[in-house]
């Protein structure tokens, strides 16, 4: 055999042998989680049994210690169990094995300490200030890598809220609400997230704004209701805490059961007061008060009579007229295209038009006054 023959001879006979022996490591992402223990097995893919070894990145066999375990499963397979408590600690580790047919092969994985994003310290849950005054919120989180920092509120992210600066996130990750307003109070998000790995931590705070309560009158500053009917006025409190509701009418105060509370939506409270004016001088005003313990408010609502009322009494004069003039159409209608109808039967019999006239009909036939039937020449020639 020439001598370039056989040297690509051996080649691939040592490639063919090669590819018999293998060895892999499980599982194959090498992401380990900082100072929490961590299991890999190397294990024979190919080549029969073999004595496996572990190497670290330093090319120094490992041996039982604090960071690393050995576990001896079987003559084809070694496992490695870690903790890692410095996030320099990765690199790539070796498994090596050497086959009893004087065979070697190497797996290797790259090990990367890397933390979940956790917040350093907890906020309280619950914060509450006074209108006007200025708060922050300190949200600090860790992670390898460092966890992106951001705050929502209502679904909405902080920085996209346009409301000229007043509410912001610094650079720390903290939320500085300036001059705060009734529109802040709620909940707060808080979320620190790494997305390459999809991981995300959330913290919520509810932000309570005190505040004088707000009167809004949903008819505006006046009121029409029918005199003797029962009126219901409504109208919605803005106020944090939630308010006393009294109203003075007819020099008399009403609270408590006398209004009732329909609805409320976080600070805004709806009320419906039900009285009846028995006469005009009942149309007078109705004082709404609402207290807490940031203030008090006042706002009048002026009473007028409802013109555009009509009585029961009046309402069905005017149903029956509709009716009888609906009635009398229809009766001239069949009187003058069908000679029926009540003016028909009137002409008849009360009037008396069957008895008087030059004649009547009989049978199809015109007759005299005297009952004679009248015969009509059409012929020309005297019968």
């Amino acid at each position: 055999m020439e001598p370039g023959r056989f040297l690509i001879f051996m080649f691939a006979a040592g490639a063919v042998h090669s590819a018999k022996t293998s060895l892999e490591i499980i599982p194959g992402n090498g992401d380990v989680q900082l100072a929490e223990k961590a299991y890999f097995l190397c294990k024979v893919r190919a080549g029969g049994e073999a004595t496996l070894t572990w190497t670290d990145p330093e090319d120094t066999d490992i041996e039982d210690s604090e960071l690393y375990t050995l576990r001896h499963i079987d003559e084809q397979s070694k496992g490695l169990e870690m903790t890692l408590p410095d996030p320099q600690a990765g690199g790539i580790f070796t498994c090596k094995g050497d086959f009893e047919s004087g065979d070697t092969a190497t797996a290797q994985i790259k090990i990367r300490v890397v933390q979940r994003p956790k917040f350093v310290t907890p906020m309280e849950p619950t914060k509450e200030v006074v209108e006007g005054t200025s708060v922050a919120f300190d949200c600090q989180a860790t992670g390898i890598p460092p966890p992106t920092i951001r705050w929502t509120f209502g679904n909405q992210e902080i920085s996209k809220i346009g409301d000229g600066g007043r509410v912001s996130m610094l650079a720390n990750g903290t939320l500085v609400v300036k001059d705060s307003q009734p529109s802040d109070a709620g909940v707060h998000t808080c979320e620190a997230s790494i997305k390459e790995r999809n991981e995300t931590v959330v913290m919520d705070v509810s932000l309570n704004i005190k505040f004088t309560p707000r009167i809004e009158l949903l008819t505006g500053d006046s009121f029409a209701t029918p005199i003797g009917t029962p009126a219901q006025y409504n109208f919605s409190i803005l106020a944090y805490p939630p308010p006393s509701v009294s109203i003075a009418w007819k020099g008399k105060v009403f609270k408590g059961d006398d209004i009732k509370k329909v609805a409320q939506d976080q600070d805004r409270h709806t009320y419906s007061f039900e009285f009846t004016p028995a006469s005009q001088e009942d149309l007078s005003e109705l004082l709404i008060t609402a207290a807490n313990d940031q203030g008090s408010s006042k706002k009048k609502v002026t009473l007028q009579g409802d013109t555009q009322g009509l009585g029961t009494g009046i309402l069905v004069l005017i149903v029956l007229i509709i009716l009888l003039v609906a009635l009398l159409v229809m009766d001239v209608f069949c009187y003058y295209k069908r000679q029926r109808g009540l003016l028909m039967y009137c002409r008849n019999n009360i009037l008396g038009k069957n008895s008087s006239g030059t004649g009547t009909e009989n049978n199809g036939k015109m007759l005299s006054k005297s009952g004679k039937s009248t015969v009509v020449n059409v012929s020309g020639i005297e019968a």
